[in-house]
Order: C-alpha cells, then sequence, then structure tokens
C-alpha cells in the first residue's frame, strides 16, 4: 500500500468575474500516492491547472481542505507556504520561466537563495542533474543561447534541486517540438523509476501515457481514474490504445 502524499478533503476553488462566482473545483476529495507519476487531464476548463496549483500551495483555495505529507496546509501563511514549496516542492511549466540573465548554472542555483543547503552539496548536485540532462557544456550559457528542449531541461534541473518529495509538471511539453518533447518526457520516466513522485497536467496523449494512474477532470469533479502499471517501452502500442479508449469513454 503506498503512502499518501497529498490529500484534499471537500475541496473548492472559485473566482469571481463580473460579479458572478465560477466554481473551478466542487468539494473534490482526492489522494495522491507517492512514488506515483499522476497525469490530470480533462478537456479545456475542466480545471486541470487549478487543481494542480491548489494542492501544491501555489494557489488558495476557496473552502475545503489541502494536507501535503501529513500537514494541513489549507491555512498556511504566505511565507509558510513559500518555504514548504523551495524547499520539498519542485515545479516545471509550459511557458519554462528561466531568468535571462542568469547562467544555466545560476538559475538551477536560485531556488536555493535563502535556503540552508551546504555550498558543496548543492554544487555536487547541480553537477550531477546537468550530467543527467545532458547539459554539461552549457553551465555557462544563457537561455537565449539555447533551444526550447535545452531550456526546459534546465528548468527541470531547477525543479529538481531541492530534491523535492513532489515534482508538479503544467503542460511541460506543451511549447515544444516533438522530439524536445520525447526527451523531457524520457527524463520524467527515468526520475519516475528512481522514485520520484509527480503530478503533470497534460492533453497530449503521448505524455499521459508515461503515468501510472490518469486522473479524468469534467467540470471540476473527477470523472474518471485510470491505474496503469509503470511505463515499458515495449508495451507502448497496447497502452496508447488502453489510455485512448479511457479519454475517448469519457468524451475527450
Amino acid at each position: 500500500m503506498k503512502n499518501t502524499i497529498i490529500k484534499t478533503e471537500l475541496m473548492c476553488k472559485s473566482f469571481i468575474s463580473d460579479g458572478e462566482v465560477n466554481n473551478v473545483i466542487k468539494n473534490m476529495d482526492l489522494e495522491i500516492y507517492e512514488g506515483d507519476f499522476t497525469v490530470i487531464m480533462g478537456s479545456s476548463g475542466s480545471g486541470k491547472s487549478t487543481l494542480l496549483y491548489s494542492i501544491s500551495g501555489m494557489d488558495e483555495i476557496s473552502t475545503g481542505k489541502v494536507y501535503f505529507d501529513g500537514q494541513n496546509i489549507s491555512n498556511l501563511k504566505e511565507k509558510h507556504l513559500s518555504r514548504l514549496r523551495k524547499e520539498k516542492l519542485g515545479f516545471v511549466f509550459q511557458g519554462i520561466n528561466l531568468i535571462p540573465n542568469l547562467t544555466v548554472y545560476e538559475n538551477i542555483l536560485s531556488p536555493t537563495y535563502k535556503l540552508k543547503f551546504d555550498k558543496k552539496d548543492t554544487d555536487n548536485r547541480i553537477n550531477y542533474l546537468l550530467e543527467k540532462m545532458d547539459l554539461t557544456t552549457q553551465r555557462k550559457k544563457f537561455p537565449n543561447q539555447m533551444s526550447g528542449g535545452q531550456k526546459q531541461r534546465v528548468a527541470i534541473c531547477r525543479a529538481l534541486i531541492n530534491n523535492p518529495k513532489v515534482l508538479f509538471a503544467d503542460e511541460p511539453t506543451g511549447s515544444l517540438n516533438s522530439s524536445q518533447g520525447q526527451s523531457v518526457l524520457n527524463i520524467f520516466t527515468d526520475i519516475h523509476k528512481e522514485g520520484q513522485s509527480l503530478v503533470m497536467v497534460t492533453h497530449d496523449l503521448k505524455a499521459a501515457i508515461r503515468g501510472n494512474r490518469i486522473i479524468y477532470l469534467k467540470d471540476g469533479r473527477i470523472d474518471g481514474d485510470l491505474r496503469l502499471e509503470e511505463y515499458e517501452e515495449a508495451t507502448y502500442q497496447e497502452r496508447e490504445e488502453t489510455v485512448y479508449k479511457f479519454l475517448k469513454d469519457k468524451g475527450w
């Protein structure tokens, strides 16, 4: 039995627009398990990214509770949430969001500022990540000197610098071409096999089949929950057919 790393209880997230309340996430009970590669899917407007931001402490929920590693984070002050995100979580976004005037090395190092990380250990960690992501020769370059795929790999290094309990990814291949996207998905598969917990929002079938669990949202509620074996390239076609049928049955 896997440990629960994230749990929600009757979680709601609403926005007010033009005086009207828009209930995006509705009374959601959800458990995310340690060591899983959890994929969140759904049609446009179903609440995928809102759910990701709500369970990661990036966004304040409206009502209900969110627990991370047994701690209720729903009512934490922003400074405590910020520290939690820096110390225990990692984030990868479609927009990549590297700091343009920092080198690759400095971008990866940036989440450790103001945290008590051992300098030598951190340097060793960065060197390890650069080698793992095939970026060793890029360490002194700036983001504008790199391809989109290289920049996203730098962003993954930055997200992993603190050995996060959970790595969150919001459409991480959305701005990449197919070969660059494949490279990023291979990295996610590798780190998941090493024990990294991941939660990824995607609209891409090729990305979704890398997960071992797919949660399908519809109108702010969980409409489907597909469990899969760990990803193996040898079973790609069979896996693709299983996931496609699940999504088609849900109206994707």
